[in-house]
């Protein structure tokens, strides 16, 4: 029979055949039964759940174990040193690295365990802004119109003994100086600087361990030089950092101490928020100068995985570091950065959620830095010229409970990294690796008040007379010569 043109483009029913395949197939179709329907929820509702769990914890699928050796040291000097804004490296061969190890009575190698996980990234325009930038002011105007984005990568596997022993190991060598070569890379300006200028004597320094494929870094800043009292060649720097990072206000501690910056408000505890931001941002920080370091690095080895570390000082400006990049960062015995981090406006809740951030900080209560109990004028901190005030951290600390379980007491000297590594790391049968967890019920500063020039002038009155005032000691602890050990 002779189709139509409508019958032929549109398979219409023929007269004939009145039920042409297509609706032969429309009217075999058969509605599915409870228990299939019942059985596809199921499936989907497993697929979420575990969707879900991966998202929370690490994805184990893929564990490898990369073996690190110094690579790089950086340098970069302060804008007021006798070499203003120095930026050097010096490289190291294997060999090179290996006789280092050697005189130093130190390994070699280090071994690392890597988990693929969830972490938070800066978006794209961020690290080209951040590298134009050439002042704090101008990387934290970059900072204040970028995001971040949910992305998966290598992470440093905290739950084993050996990788955060290995990470530790690194941190303490940063606060040794391997040999007096003279063969440093200038990064920035052409500098004929000798090793007699003392390359340690000014700036921060951070020294890379990486693997023979630059497949894996470890870029580990260093902390507070030569201890709380005696100062070293960087002391009187790391004591400004120290004392600006993780005070109050401006280590505004009584009317006889030599203050850091100028926010303190009349007599009683009150500090302007605004003067301390423009502090943070016209002051040449550490954590501004690690910031320089870190994107030289990564324009160096732009497809490899890089991590952070440092204990005190260092851990703290890796801390920073890590928080404005999204870089996985473990630390040691710092001070609470929490308070720092906010003064720089870095991500924090409830914008992102700390447990999904790859940042770790290992302590123990006996350290009395890292809980945030070195205050008053009877604590070796006040006789050493520091303001160690804050104690809340960012991320999630995991922490040895030493004085309730083991019997240890508060003491200073417990808050060098060798005696973490010797009489903690070390011994994993006794100490194992604690669980790590946010600090979620912490307060810095809570006697202190923060008005701000920003915000509308309040209608409330509050009168002064309930503030205490702060007291007067007799003498200025930066005056002192020789501190208590």
């Amino acid at each position: 029979m002779k189709l139509t043109c409508a019958q032929r483009r549109f398979n219409l029913p023929r007269p004939d055949n009145p039920l042409s395949p297509r609706v032969h197939a429309m009217r075999s179709v058969q509605p599915l039964p409870t228990e299939r329907i019942g059985l596809l929820l199921l499936l989907i509702i497993s697929y979420l759940v575990v969707s879900y769990a991966q998202q929370q914890k690490p994805l184990l699928a893929s564990t490898l174990q990369p073996s690190l050796s110094l690579r790089h040291i950086y340098h970069h000097s302060s804008s007021t040193g006798k070499y203003p804004n120095m930026f050097r490296r010096m490289d190291y061969s294997g060999i090179q690295a290996l006789q280092i190890a050697d005189n130093l009575g130190k390994p070699y190698t280090f071994s690392v365990k890597q988990n693929l996980g969830r972490r938070y990234r800066p978006a794209s325009p961020l690290p080209y802004l951040m590298r134009a930038a050439q002042t704090p002011r101008q990387m934290h105007y970059a900072m204040g119109i970028h995001n971040m984005e949910i992305d998966y990568g290598l992470l440093p596997d905290v739950a084993d003994s050996d990788t955060v022993l290995s990470l530790a190991e690194m941190t303490n060598n940063a606060y040794s100086d391997p040999d007096t070569r003279e063969d440093w890379y200038d990064l920035g300006t052409k500098w004929n600087v000798t090793s007699s200028f003392g390359w340690e004597s000014d700036g921060l320094r951070g020294h890379v361990f990486g693997d023979p494929d630059n497949t894996t870094f470890v870029l580990s800043f260093k902390g507070t030089s030569a201890g709380l009292w005696t100062g070293g060649p960087t002391g009187e720097k790391d004591k400004f950092n120290d004392n600006l990072l993780f005070s109050c206000c401006c280590a505004r501690v009584s009317r006889a101490w030599r203050t850091v910056c100028d926010c303190f408000v009349g007599n009683t505890y009150q500090c302007n928020q605004t003067c301390l931001e423009t502090s943070l941002l016209d002051e040449e920080t550490y954590y501004s100068l690690a910031m320089k370091v870190y994107i030289e690095l990564a324009d160096q080895y732009p497809d490899a995985t890089i991590w952070l570390s440092g204990h005190s000082l260092g851990g703290s400006v890796a801390s920073l570091v890590g928080q404005t990049f999204g870089v996985p960062t473990v630390t040691f015995e710092i001070p609470g950065e929490r308070l720092a981090s906010r003064r720089f406006h870095l991500p924090a809740p409830p914008a992102i959620n700390w447990d999904d951030i790859p940042l770790w900080h290992f302590g123990h209560t006996a350290d009395p830095l890292f809980v945030g109990v070195c205050t008053g004028p009877s604590s070796t901190c006040w006789y050493g010229g520091f303001a160690m005030e804050t104690r809340c951290h960012t991320g999630k600390v995991c922490v040895w409970d030493v004085v309730n379980e083991k019997g240890w007491r508060v003491d200073i000297r417990s808050h060098r990294i060798h005696d973490v590594i010797e009489n903690i790391l070390k011994k994993p049968e006794e100490f194992p690796i604690p669980e790590c967890k946010q600090e979620l019920e912490c307060v810095d500063c809570a006697l202190w008040d923060y008005p701000d020039d920003r915000d509308p002038p309040s209608t409330i009155s509050t009168s002064c007379s309930t503030i205490p005032e702060i007291p007067d000691p007799t003498e200025d602890p930066w005056k002192r010569k020789k501190y208590r050990q």
